[in-house]
């Protein structure tokens, strides 16, 4: 394939990262919202908490899952970038991106495990 081909394709996947993170981004915000706001908290009802502990790993699970086979995606792009002739140095930058996206997913992973068990506390959890 051609580098031009090739970034035209990057842009896509960079498109599929940042949308795929719009729902959960949501549902968070209106997560936070009701905490703030007191709405949400250990003294809420069982079954209040558990629907919002359910929609939280739910959306966090689409949206790993998103996250992780756009960063695949992108990985194999940059693989193939690397054997592009011609290439200039957005294409070179492009095939320095590997790395990154690794360790952007891991910690993708990392972090959303680190809110749902935050959130679990402030629910579960008594002060």
């Amino acid at each position: 394939m051609r580098e031009k081909e090739l970034l035209q394709i990057w842009n896509g996947q960079r498109s599929q990262r940042i949308n795929s993170q719009l729902a959960p981004t949501i549902l968070l915000a209106a997560t936070l919202a009701l905490i703030a706001t007191g709405k949400l908290n250990y003294k809420s009802p069982g079954d209040v908490k558990a629907l919002a502990m359910g929609l939280v790993v739910a959306g966090g699970v689409f949206s790993v899952t998103a996250m992780l086979a756009s960063i695949r995606d992108s990985m194999a792009l940059t693989r193939a970038m690397r054997e592009a002739v011609d290439i200039s140095q957005l294409g070179l930058s492009v095939t320095k991106s590997s790395t990154t996206l690794f360790f952007t997913g891991f910690l993708f992973i990392a972090l959303s495990l680190f809110n749902l068990a935050v959130l679990a506390l402030y629910l579960y959890k008594k002060p």
